[in-house]
């Protein structure tokens, strides 16, 4: 390329090569941090495959290689955007989103939020870590919302509460975006109290209503979507993880958004998976406003240390197939790739040949990548993330009660109930236990996952309904 020949034969005048490349940056502490901390799994083990097999730096940013020192002086260096034209890009971009600029008020107000969001994530991880791509998702989140918010609720008053149902449709989407991708509840709270104090300088009674975006305008949503409309099998817990799971799978997946599903086993990744298909059915839903959606057609994958390109690429083309047959508004083939993770480790680098597909404004289908730790920054960038912090107490006792409840209804006659202190000690007792490992021997802090939670409520409400022989 340096010397424009090609087999020794030079080549045309007018041909000209253009080319884009990742930065060769290592992570900050702040992101290695981010790594390892509170998301998902630790992955050193793999990491150390890694290192042997495709010879790259586990301290980069990007799985990139060296460019030849021949290239270097061909190389502009594009750097970051600066505040001011980030925030042109911004106000422009929002020009898309339907009425939002009719408001004046609040068209500023989301500009505001957009720009101190992506300010208060490069603080906090790496100006890596978000782009103009988060408003590009924004974008299409709020203008979704807005069309489903009409037409279940809002089709005859909309004029008279327009200004209303905007800044819901607003805030949602601001959640999906950015809310979701933090690791703790700790820093979620961080977040959105910050959020909360910007709206409340243009709408000063959010400052009176605790917890405005996640319990009054944010759950609420998850309730009017999830409770009220999906059927979910009467042994599946509905805790938090569940719940920010389909929702963010809803939201996504009919949206054409690639979406990583992030957090440690047990964490419900399939279950809200497999839920969302089953009632996402088309024409033959159940629910009326699921009728209007298109029909979910899974298309599994599972990802592996030696998965290659080819594979991948076959999975897109049967995806397709599903497309062709029927028209695209009625049936949406969704590709669910478990354990992408370990496929970003194979020697082959296979998730190359994704950068394309999450392109989505040319995209068919649904696409979820199911991992237990973070990606590649590259991939992340082209997708929304959802990192599901781990459960807390209350959680824990939501899901023992149900799983003890499930099982104590299959069986036929009187069984001894499992009392609910027992339930509630072993929960409390399990937190403890993970608190303790996490804070005295990190290495070990899921020696006894969530898996094992669950195994042990079963295991004691076995022994339960094995008393009614007694």
């Amino acid at each position: 390329m340096c010397e424009r020949t090609l087999l020794g034969e030079p080549l045309p005048d007018k041909m000209v090569f253009l080319g884009a490349c990742n930065p060769r940056r290592q992570k900050t502490v702040k992101i290695l941090q981010n790594d390892n901390v509170h998301v998902g799994l630790r992955k050193n083990r793999y990491e150390m495959q890694k290192l042997l097999w495709a010879g790259t730096d586990q301290r980069l940013l990007y799985t990139v290689v060296p460019i030849p020192e021949t290239m270097l002086e061909y190389i502009w260096d594009y750097g970051y955007l600066d505040e001011s034209t980030e925030l042109a890009y911004i106000r422009t971009m929002l020009n898309v989103c339907k009425h939002l600029s009719s408001v004046s008020v609040l068209f500023d107000l989301v500009v505001n939020l957009l720009v101190q969001s992506q300010n208060h994530f490069r603080q906090i991880e790496d100006a890596s870590s978000v782009s103009l791509r988060d408003i590009a998702r924004f974008c299409r989140l709020y203008n979704w919302f807005l069309d489903s918010l009409i037409q279940r609720y809002f089709k005859q008053t909309f004029q008279q509460q327009s200004e209303v149902v905007i800044r819901r449709a607003s805030l949602i989407a601001l959640m999906l975006c950015y809310y979701f991708r933090l690791r703790s509840v700790e820093l979620q709270d961080v977040y959105t109290q910050k959020m909360q104090s910007i709206i409340a300088t243009k709408y000063s009674q959010v400052a009176n209503i605790p917890n405005y975006l996640t319990a009054y305008i944010f759950q609420t949503e998850q309730k009017r979507l999830i409770h009220d409309r999906m059927e979910v099998p009467p042994s599946t817990a509905r805790n938090r993880a569940l719940r920010d799971n389909i929702f963010v799978l809803l939201a996504c997946i009919v949206n054409r958004i690639p979406l990583f599903l992030c957090s440690k086993p047990g964490s419900s990744k399939s279950s809200a998976v497999q839920i969302l298909i089953s009632n996402l059915k088309g024409k033959k839903s159940k629910d009326p406003y699921f009728q209007v959606l298109p029909e979910l057609v899974a298309v599994s994958f599972q990802g592996s240390q030696n998965c290659t390109s080819e594979s991948i690429i076959k999975v897109f083309e049967r995806a397709s197939k599903y497309a062709e047959v029927r028209n695209d508004s009625e049936i949406l083939p969704v590709i669910v790739f478990d354990e992408i993770g370990l496929a970003e480790l194979s020697p082959h680098n296979p998730l190359k040949v994704l950068h394309a597909e999450f392109e989505v404004d040319n995209s068919k289908f649904g696409l979820v990548g199911v991992s237990n730790w973070r990606l590649d920054a590259s991939k992340m960038n082209r997708a929304l993330y959802l990192s599901t912090p781990d459960p807390d107490v209350k959680d824990l006792q939501l899901t023992g009660f149900t799983i003890a409840r499930s099982m104590q209804q299959q069986t036929d006659g009187q069984v001894v109930q499992l009392d609910k202190f027992i339930i509630d000690s072993l929960s409390q007792a399990y937190h403890d236990l993970y608190e303790h490992l996490k804070e005295t021997q990190p290495k070990y802090e899921n020696y006894f996952g969530l898996r094992d939670y669950y195994s042990l409520i079963k295991g004691i409400a076995r022994d339960t309904m094995n008393l009614k022989d007694k």
